[in-house]
């Protein structure tokens, strides 16, 4: 009995490893227009809203990004309910089996990006990563 319960803790154990074997931080090999694009909408279907501004080189050094929900303000730049409300919003982009995906860590969605190449941060940056 104790040598099964033994053999399933360790098979848990190597499942577990294998899952995060399978999605590392990622870095985009190169943008374009429509791979900002693709990105963008992600992001607007996974909040809601109007699409955010990307910089040009989104996602080509780092995995992750923060997005900041629109704080509607008054003329004198307070906010229309005198209060901020909802916590930005966490991006990562992760390489798994091969396939380039943007998680928002909110809602534990996955997107599938068809149209962007990554490669895991550790490769392109190894230096910078642990």
């Amino acid at each position: 009995m104790r040598l099964s319960l033994s053999v399933v803790a360790l098979l848990l154990s190597a499942c577990q490893h294998q899952l995060q074997a399978e999605q590392q931080a990622a870095v985009l090999m190169e943008t374009s227009a429509q791979v900002r694009l693709e990105i963008q909408q992600a992001i607007q279907e996974a909040i809601g809203g109007n699409p955010v501004k990307l910089a040009d080189n989104v996602f080509l050094f780092e995995s992750e990004i923060w997005i900041e929900n629109a704080v509607l303000r008054d003329d004198k730049g307070r906010p229309l309910d005198g209060r901020i409300q909802n916590a930005a919003n966490l991006f990562q982009l992760k390489l798994d089996n091969g396939r380039c995906v943007l998680r928002h860590n909110k809602s534990n969605q996955n997107f599938e990006l068809q149209s962007a190449h990554c490669v895991a941060e550790k490769q392109r940056y190894p230096e910078t990563t642990q």
